[in-house]
């Protein structure tokens, strides 16, 4: 899936940090399953949250939809030695071929990744989050927001991926997108949050607890 054009794309590449070895393999390896492979971060969505690790001193993270591990190594490179990553994923398959990637990195020890319905998993969890990233089902944006708003640290983020769903939500017709556009509605009507949408990549929701 491609938001830029290519040469755009490239040049961006070029003029941005390089990932290692580990993240080029496990994204050279997630190209090769077809269509699907565009539900992978791109690397400018990984760089930015790398950003955000870095500037908000994060370590303690929750990314809710796994897919390969694409975006979780890459947050893991940013991580201190003492940090860690929870991911959530319900499919075994995909899964696989992170923690194979995972393993062979050296920032893979930092990543725990837990099998089964996120809502459940984050019911379980103790503690509270640095950073929240949401890039799951679209339809339980809602829920998922819900549940993890009382689950930030006191500069604690949550990022949502896909929130312009290629430009759908200008005129929401199918039952993701209205999800989406909800989702979006909701957050900007919730007052005890700051937010703003980013146009990286398929836009990116930023909230933040405002201060009292």
């Amino acid at each position: 899936m491609s938001f830029l054009s290519e040469e755009l794309e490239k040049y961006i590449a070029d003029h941005s940090e390089k990932t290692g070895l580990s993240e080029q393999s496990l994204r050279k390896e997630t190209l090769q399953l077809g269509s699907s492979s565009g539900m992978m971060s791109g690397n400018s969505v990984g760089n930015f949250l790398k950003l955000i690790i870095k500037i908000n001193n994060c370590k303690n993270i929750l990314e809710i939809g796994t897919f390969t591990g694409y975006s979780a190594l890459m947050m893991a490179t940013a991580l201190p030695e003492d940090g860690k990553i929870i991911t959530c994923d319900v499919n075994k398959k995909t899964s696989e071929i992170a923690k194979k990637h995972w393993d062979k990195s050296p920032h893979g020890s930092k990543i725990e990744l837990h099998l089964g319905p996120a809502i459940e998993t984050i019911n379980k969890l103790k503690g509270n989050f640095d950073l929240i990233f949401i890039d799951a089902d679209k339809n339980n944006y809602s829920n998922y927001f819900e549940i993890c708003k009382n689950r930030l640290s006191k500069n604690g983020i949550i990022i949502a991926d896909n929130v312009l769903w290629s430009g759908k939500v200008l005129n929401p017709q199918d039952y993701q997108t209205k999800s989406i556009d909800s989702f979006n509605k909701l957050i900007n009507n919730d007052k005890d949050f700051w937010n703003t949408i980013i146009p990286i990549r398929d836009g990116l929701m930023i909230i933040k607890k405002k201060s009292k």
